[in-house]
C-alpha cells in the first residue's frame, strides 16, 4: 500500500494541523488501496500543543522533509551467510538468486558485504598459472563433503595445495616431499596413503566406500577424511571449502537510513563498489547496490493550507504533488500532471474540507467533526475575522452539533484561554511559529501573528519582542519584520515593527516606538497586509 503524507505549511498552525488531520480520514474512506498520513513539517508553538490537548487531540507526527533517502531504496536482507562459512555455501544462495553483494556475518553482527566482483577475482586467481594455495578448515571439510573424519590431525586450519594422488606410487613420491604441504586427494591406494602419512601432509581425502580402519594413523599429525564423494568431485568441492571472509574485497563506507538519495548515490557511484551496508545508528539494517538507484522515488503528498512551495514542506520540488486545498492565494508549484487543485475564498481550510465530506455524502466522526469545528474557530478568530464567510459559520454550526458543543462563542473562549501570555515565552518561537513571507517592490517583508489571551501586559515584553524583529530583519535580509497581536477575545490588536522607512506610513495609533494600536484589525491577510503593501508601493 503506498503512503500518501498529508501536509500543511511549515508553521503550523490550528488550520492547518485540523485540516491535514481531517482530509486524511476522508481520504482513508474514499480511497483505502493508499495509506493517507497527516503530518506536521514544523514545530508546534506550547499554545498551539495547549489548546490541542484541551480538545483530547494527539497531534499528528513531525514529519522533516520529503527529500528521498536511502531507507527509501534500501534492500532488506533476506539471505546472509557466515564470514567463516566455505565459499560452497554460495552456490546455494546463488542458485535462488543473483545479487551482486551478499551480507557477511560474523557471530551474528554485521562483517562486510561480499561481492560478485569478489567471487570473479577468486575464481580468475584459482585458475591461474600459480598453483593456488588454500585456507582450509575441518570444520568446512566436514560441511562440503559427505563422509567423515577417521583420524583429526593436530590443527583444525589447513593452509596447503591439493594434489590428486593419482600417478604410479614412484612418480606419486616425486610430489611428496617431508612436511609437503599438500592435501592429498585419492582413492584406497593402501601404498600411497602410506607414504604420505610418512611424509606427513597437512590432511588426507580419500574417496572410497571401503573401511580404511586397518591402517595405522596413530603417528600421522594430518587429518584423514574419507567420503564416498569421487576423486574430481571431491577436488572441485576442496576448491571451495575456504571460509568467506578469506574472499573478501574491500568494504566500503557506511551509510545511515536517514542520508539523502542524492548523497548516497554520489558516494557509490564515485566508488568501484557494487553496495554499501546501511545502519540506523550502530545498528545495521540493510544494504544499497547499483540498481537501488537507477530510479528516484518520489514522495506523493497533498497541500493543505498552503499552495507556495516556499511555505511548504522541504524537499516539496522532488515530490509527487497529487492535491492541493487551500484558501489563500494562489503561488502554487508547477506539477507534470493534471491534479486537484481546491483552493476557495474561505475562513479556513477546515471548512473545505468539511464541504468536501458533504460532497462525498458523508458524516465526519466526533473527533473529527471537533478537529473541523476547533480549525475553523480559531483561523476565523471564532467567526468574528474579516474573512469569516457564511459558509464557514454554517460550517461552524454544523460541527457544532456533531460533536456536542452546545455554545460555540464559549467554546472558542475556552480554546484561546489557553494561549499563554507573551511574556511567559522565546520571542523568536512566537514570531516563527505563524510567519508568513511576502515581497513588495523588491522588498522583502515577514509578518507573525499570534493570538493572546490579553493585551495588558504589552509593556512586560514589547521591547524584547522589538528587538528580536530587529535581529530577524537582519539575518533574514528582510526590509520590513513585523508580529501582530490579537486578543481574540476583544477583536483588538497591537503591531510590533522592525525599524523600517515604511511603517510610519500605517494608519494606526502610535502607541511607543515601533509599537501600534490596531483597534477592530483581526485579519493578517485581509486588514493588515492590504496596508503593509500600500506603505511599501508609496515609496
Amino acid at each position: 500500500m503506498k503512503e500518501v503524507y498529508i501536509t500543511g505549511h511549515r508553521n503550523p498552525d490550528m488550520d492547518t494541523v485540523c485540516s491535514a488531520y481531517a482530509y486524511a480520514q476522508l481520504k482513508k474512506i474514499l480511497d483505502p488501496s493508499h495509506d493517507y498520513r497527516p503530518v506536521i513539517c514544523g514545530h508546534l508553538s506550547e499554545s498551539l500543543a495547549r489548546q490541542l490537548d484541551s480538545i483530547g487531540f494527539t497531534p499528528q507526527p513531525y514529519m522533516r522533509d520529503v527529500h528521498p533517502r536511502v531507507s527509501d531504496v534500501m534492500l532488506r536482507p533476506d539471505v546472509v551467510i557466515d564470514a567463516d562459512s566455505p565459499i560452497y555455501n554460495l552456490v546455494n544462495v546463488y542458485s535462488m538468486k543473483q545479487p551482486s553483494v551478499v551480507p557477511v556475518t560474523e557471530k551474528g553482527r554485521f562483517f562486510g558485504l561480499l561481492s560478485v566482483d569478489d567471487i570473479t577475482g577468486w575464481f580468475l586467481k584459482d585458475n591461474s598459472s600459480a598453483v593456488p594455495v588454500y585456507d582450509l578448515s575441518v570444520r568446512n571439510i566436514a560441511s562440503v563433503l559427505p563422509g567423515k573424519i577417521v583420524h583429526r590431525g593436530q590443527s583444525d586450519d589447513i593452509k596447503a595445495s591439493l594434489l590428486a594422488g593419482a600417478a604410479a606410487l614412484e612418480e606419486f613420491k616425486s610430489y611428496i616431499r617431508p612436511d609437503s604441504r599438500f592435501v592429498v586427494v585419492m582413492g584406497m591406494r593402501r601404498d600411497h596413503i602410506e607414504y604420505a602419512v610418512k611424509m606427513q601432509v597437512p590432511a588426507l581425502i580419500i574417496t572410497t566406500t571401503t573401511d580404511v580402519e586397518d591402517i595405522d594413523f596413530s603417528s600421522f599429525n594430518g587429518l584423514v577424511y574419507v567420503t564416498k564423494l569421487g576423486t574430481a568431485e571431491t577436488l572441485r568441492r576442496l576448491r571451495m571449502t575456504s571460509s568467506v571472509r578469506s574472499i573478501m574485497g574491500k568494504q566500503g563506507a557506511r551509510l545511515q537510513i536517514n542520508d539523502l538519495f542524492d548523497d548516497a548515490k554520489e558516494m557509490l557511484s564515485s566508488s568501484s563498489l557494487r553496495g554499501l551496508p546501511v545502519f540506523d545508528g550502530e545498528e545495521w539494517v540493510g544494504y544499497v547496490t547499483r540498481r537501488c538507484f537507477l530510479e528516484k522515488p518520489e514522495y506523493n503528498v497533498i497541500l493543505m493550507d498552503h499552495n507556495e512551495a516556499s511555505q511548504s514542506i522541504r524537499g516539496i520540488e522532488e515530490a509527487n504533488i497529487l492535491e492541493v486545498i487551500d484558501h489563500h492565494r494562489v503561488d502554487a508549484p508547477k506539477t507534470n500532471t493534471p491534479i486537484l487543485f481546491d483552493v476557495e475564498p474561505l475562513g479556513s481550510t477546515c471548512t473545505i474540507v468539511h464541504q468536501l465530506y458533504l460532497r462525498n455524502g458523508l458524516i465526519p466522526d466526533f473527533l473529527t467533526a471537533k478537529v473541523l469545528l476547533t480549525g475553523i474557530i480559531c483561523d476565523t478568530l471564532i467567526l468574528k475575522s474579516p474573512t469569516t464567510t457564511a459558509v464557514d459559520t454554517t460550517s461552524a454550526e454544523q460541527l457544532a452539533s456533531m460533536c456536542g458543543v452546545q455554545d460555540i462563542m464559549a467554546f472558542g473562549k475556552e480554546l484561546f484561554s489557553h494561549s499563554a501570555s507573551l511574556s511567559e515565552r522565546e520571542p523568536d518561537a512566537v514570531i516563527n511559529s505563524d510567519f508568513k513571507t511576502y515581497s513588495q517592490n523588491g522588498v522583502k517583508i515577514g509578518v507573525g501573528q499570534c493570538e493572546v489571551p490579553f493585551l495588558t501586559d504589552l509593556n512586560d515584553y514589547s521591547a524584547k519582542y522589538l528587538e528580536a524583529l530587529d535581529a530577524m530583519a537582519k539575518a533574514g535580509g528582510y526590509g520590513w519584520a513585523m508580529l501582530m497581536v490579537t486578543d481574540v477575545l476583544k477583536g483588538h490588536s497591537v503591531l510590533l515593527s522592525s525599524k523600517s522607512k515604511y511603517e510610519k506610513r500605517l494608519p494606526y495609533i502610535v502607541i511607543s516606538d515601533h509599537v501600534y494600536d490596531m483597534q477592530g484589525v483581526l485579519s493578517r491577510k485581509k486588514q493588515l497586509l492590504p496596508e503593509i503593501l500600500h506603505a511599501v508601493n508609496v515609496g
